[in-house]
């Protein structure tokens, strides 16, 4: 290390709302920075989902109604071009009115009678914005791989049957039956195909003229039928889309291939297969051959079902068989009870099996270009025309044409494009088809894309670019917001300091998994929870305690005893409950590899042993503990056969059975121990390694994922958890800056100390394994600084100062009345109850809706006021709401002052006196400082005009707040501006107990 200058090490802790950081120089022992910064993701509260979805969503609704409508006004014309409405009518001349028969009965009726001009315009302009499900992809067999649609084809097909049972002529025949024909929430019953409601057009239009009605012409019903099956084109639309596909990770000039393609299907078989790993009883390994591998692949990717295999599954248990495999043998990484898994599934094959012909799929596969390109054309399209026009220059019959169009190509098997082009695919395939290539890593090399995928992307610089400029295939809003506010965290810390010679990262678990991941991490926490309560309620019992007195120690000796059949392993001998319960020293915790050789804290390298056992073992593998020769070691054969027949989980069990924990082995478990290789961790790593210029010093990697577990055990040895137990406090936001600081401080050297640390302390004095602990801190002091500084942390946020948002609440009420007191309160009907409502919108035709979003408060002062005699001048507090940007954008709106218990529609407006200055605005989140009190800004109440503020540190609301109508003409109201930094409490100490602040 360079001695002359600072060593500028930085820590980073990215979530999907906030994003910690710590610069340390390890040079001068110095924390430089230290900081929390907090953000809003862009998720709905409650349901967490992406707000892109709710905008899409919501986007999809307006444009359908928008295209509704316009398609109604079409059919509105044509009916009055035709003569059958007033040239003058609009819509409301077809409503029905009382007296006028119900639309069903007109369309089962217009069936057998002549209608007047006015019944069957208001049947073909009912049918013309009810027009029936349209398929979009589902393909010409109606199959889908998507819930919604499962569930409305499923309908359809089942009123086409019972059309036919009951010999309906048309649909609306059937529903006038049935004597309803609107779907309700959720319920899709009465579906019905848009060709289905075409043929019910034009069963009316051949009855009505066969009943002599002049006036439904061939030409109208020709125009009819136009306006009702029309359709916008959406080939423009998936060629926009497709520019959108991002650029091959080894080849930048060329598109990612699809997800679906033969090839890609084909490589990530290979790819799987390659890495199953069967352990035997003896610890030896066996991988499978390239010739099984071979025989696999033409079962997976088999042309037809094979007899008793229909789908041509492989799963673990299928080669388990095939191959005679001890039951005492298991896969590396998969638990018996998954056996029944496959290692991989090619769901778009078994898609196309089901529905194309087998010469054609022999034929793909024979010619993958072929293949390739029809999976593509079937991903590209949204439409059977987009996918007709996509696959006229394929060299493909009509019969086989035709075959591809029942394919349902719209769902989720026929969407996304992977990492790697086809010119990449074609050159690992050509790979993995050497007998002595099974795995990516040595297809890489063999074809010399290792390298170009290694190599840099781009030209580095001083400061981090933005991230949809590095990777402009992420398309996801909640990456997008965390890169882009830690990128100006780091871009930040350059000013000042200058590149780091190392950036340590660690992911927040939120940001690093994916939906599905996060659901069975919160149902394996709901079922530890669980476990815990039981146990802790049996401890309690043998204790005489409640529950929530039992140690935390020993309900994990409580579960590992359960685990392990209430033996000790390595001995076999039983271990008593209450003894356990009772006595601390009666069993210990051990780790089966030691931790001072491999950094191993996982729950799969712990056992629960008596005492002695693991005075015994001492920092040994249960291998070279028991084979070593010693009086009163345990067998090692009757050893592994206990284990075989109680652990279930393989990777413990691998542990349990290890039988080579050389240097080679020990380096292995070092490196999965501290770095984290998951897809966004090591998306984040590359996006700081490939864009920052770093100090030339010699060093081949600049920036590392670190892994949770490392760092969350450096928490503990050092004491810096803050809550309760010795445990993090994650209610106090501050924890993600100590995260940040124990993340940069996480280094291979550090946690090897820490480990020998541990494994010298095991029979020392409590006194000296803390001292030898405090030893591997970065420098004496570490801890202790860190502590400190930590009381100076205020957390940062980032405002949000937009001025759109929904602007009503969906429900519409009815307005009942207005109230007789001063506040002219409107009186709406909700719930069977009349209620008041003080924020309201009341349309002309009497309905009421509640305004939704406020967008921001102004603070307006009079300084010529005299409210009383003690206090000169008055504030106005104004809640502007997004309903009002408009009218302010158009120089139509009146400020208007709250007024407690007043309805905000009978406001007075704010004097004139007032708005000689301009106002202070305040956002959601800002922070605001009166006088000597600060808080962030947390709503407004209209009704009893009072603002919330929240203490910057603890988040609950600042009691002591002084009260609105206390301010005058000499109290000092400002909105703080806050950096990502929070150099801006440089020289504020603020109190967690209450609102105040004083000058440092």
């Amino acid at each position: 290390m360079d001695t002359t200058r600072p060593y500028l090490v930085l820590g980073l802790d990215p979530g999907i709302a906030s994003c910690g950081f710590c610069l340390l120089d390890m040079t001068n022992h110095k924390i430089l920075e230290m900081g929390s910064h907090l953000f809003k993701a862009p998720q709905e509260d409650k349901t967490k989902t992406s707000l892109a979805v709710t905008r899409r969503k919501a986007r999809s609704i307006r444009r359908n109604t928008a295209r509704t409508a316009a398609r109604l006004k079409h059919c509105l014309e044509l009916l009055a071009g035709a003569g059958l409405v007033p040239a003058d009518a609009d819509k409301t001349w077809l409503q029905t009115k009382k007296g006028d028969k119900p639309i069903l009965k007109l369309r089962a009726g217009g069936l057998d009678r002549l209608l007047t001009d006015r019944e069957f315009a208001q049947v073909l302009y009912s049918l013309c914005g009810r027009r029936g499900y349209i398929p979009h992809g589902e393909g010409r067999l109606g199959e889908t791989d998507e819930d919604e649609s499962k569930k409305v084809l499923g309908a359809i097909k089942k009123n086409q049957d019972a059309m036919a049972a009951g010999s309906y002529r048309t649909v609306g025949e059937m529903l006038n039956a049935q004597g309803r024909s609107r779907n309700r929430g959720g319920d899709y019953s009465l579906c019905v195909y848009n060709s289905q409601i075409q043929d019910e057009a034009k069963a009316l239009f051949a009855s009505q003229r066969a009943r002599g009605n002049t006036k439904a012409t061939r030409e109208l019903e020709d125009s009819y039928l136009a306006c009702l099956t029309w359709e916008k084109k959406s080939l423009d639309h998936d060629t926009r889309v497709y520019e959108l596909v991002g650029p091959c990770s080894y080849f930048p000039g060329e598109k990612r291939a699809a997800s679906a393609d033969v090839s890609s299907e084909l490589c990530r078989a290979y790819e799987r297969l390659g890495h199953i790993v069967i352990v035997h009883e003896d610890g030896s390994e066996q991988a499978l051959t390239a010739s099984e591998i071979d025989d696999y692949l033409k079962i997976l990717f088999s042309t037809a079902p094979i007899k008793g295999n229909k789908e041509c599954k492989v799963s673990y248990g299928t080669i388990r068989k095939d191959l005679d495999i001890s039951g005492k043998s298991v896969f590396k990484g998969i638990a018996q009870d998954r056996e029944k898994d496959e290692p991989f599934v090619p769901k778009a094959w078994r898609s196309l099996r089901r529905v194309l012909p087998k010469g054609l799929l022999a034929r793909m596969l024979e010619n993958r270009k072929l293949g390739d390109a029809v999976c593509e054309a079937l991903t590209f399209a949204s439409s059977e025309a987009s996918l007709i026009e996509r696959l006229s220059d394929l060299d493909l019959s009509d019969d086989e044409r035709d075959a591809i169009l029942a394919v349902p190509f719209t769902g989720k098997l026929f969407k996304g494009y992977g990492s790697r082009s086809l010119k990449a695919l074609r050159l690992l395939l050509g790979a993995f088809e050497e007998p002595e290539i099974r795995i990516l890593t040595d297809a890489e090399k063999a074809t010399g894309l290792l390298d170009l995928r290694l190599s840099d992307r781009g030209v580095r610089g001083q400061l981090l670019p933005p991230y949809d400029s590095y990777d402009p295939t992420c398309r996801n809003p909640v990456v997008l917001r965390a890169m882009g506010r830690m990128r100006h965290i780091v871009n930040a810390i350059i000013r000042i300091h200058g590149v780091p010679d190392e950036i340590h990262i660690e992911l927040g678990r939120d940001l690093k998994m994916s939906n599905k991941e996060k659901g069975l991490v919160d149902k394996r926490n709901r079922e530890n929870a669980a476990s815990n309560k039981k146990w802790a309620t049996t401890a309690a019992g043998i204790l005489g305690c409640t529950p929530e007195e039992v140690p935390g120690r020993i309900i994990r000796k409580l579960i590992l005893r359960e685990e392990q059949g209430e033996k000790d392993l390595y001995t076999g001998d039983s271990i008593d409950l209450e003894h356990l319960v009772r006595d601390d020293r009666y069993c210990e915790i051990d780790h089966i590899l030691p931790y001072s050789r491999t950094c191993d804290d996982s729950r799969a390298n712990k056992v629960l042993v008596l005492s002695k056992s693991n005075q015994d073992k001492r920092e040994r593998t249960p291998y070279e503990w028991m084979t070593s020769g010693e009086a009163g070691a345990p067998s090692w054969d009757s050893y592994r056969a206990r284990v075989m027949a109680q652990v279930k989980n393989p990777r413990k069990r691998a542990n349990y059975l290890n039988t080579d924990l050389g240097p080679e082995t020990q380096a292995k478990f070092l490196a999965r121990n501290l770095n984290d290789d998951r897809y966004m961790s090591v998306a984040v790593k590359n996006y700081l390694e490939d864009c920052l210029l770093f100090p030339e010093d010699g060093r081949k990697r600049h920036v590392t994922a670190v892994a949770g577990g490392a760092t969350g055990n450096l928490r503990w040895v050092w004491g810096l958890n803050f809550g309760e137990g010795n445990i993090k406090d994650r209610t106090d936001d501050r924890h993600h800056a100590v995260d940040a600081a124990i993340i940069a401080a996480c280094s291979e050297s550090t946690v090897k100390k820490v480990a020998e640390a541990s494994a010298k302390g095991r029979e020392a004095f409590k006194q000296l394994r803390k001292s030898r602990l405090a030893d591997t801190q970065p420098w004496p002091t570490f801890a202790a600084e860190v502590a400190a500084r930590r009381e100076f942390v205020a957390p940062t946020r980032m405002a949000d100062h937009g001025v759109t948002g929904r602007v009503f609440e969906d429900t519409l009420y009815h307005l009942e009345g207005i109230t007789e007191d001063k506040g002219k309160y409107p009186l709406v009907r909700a719930s069977e109850k009349t209620v008041k409502k003080g924020n309201v919108r009341i349309n002309p035709d009497g309905s009421v809706k509640l305004i939704d979003g406020m967008a921001f408060l102004r603070l307006w002062l009079d300084p010529t006021a005299r409210p009383n005699g003690k206090i000169k001048g008055k504030w106005y507090a104004e809640p502007v709401y997004y309903v009002d940007i408009p009218a302010i954008k158009a120089g139509t709106y009146v400020p208007r002052a709250c007024t407690i218990h007043v309805a905000r529609v009978n406001w007075e407006p704010v004097p004139e006196a007032a708005m000689g200055a301009n106002p202070v605005i305040v956002f959601f989140g800002d922070v605001l400082s009166v006088d000597d009190h600060i808080g962030r800004f947390g709503g407004f109440d209209i009704s009893g005009c009072r603002l919330t503020l929240l203490n910057l540190l603890t988040k609950r609301e600042a009691c002591d707040w002084p009260s609105f109508g206390s301010w005058g003409k000499d109290t000092k109201v400002r909105v703080l501006q806050e950096d990502c930094l929070g150099h801006c409490y440089d020289g504020i100490a603020i109190n967690p107990e209450d609102s105040t602040f004083q000058q440092r």
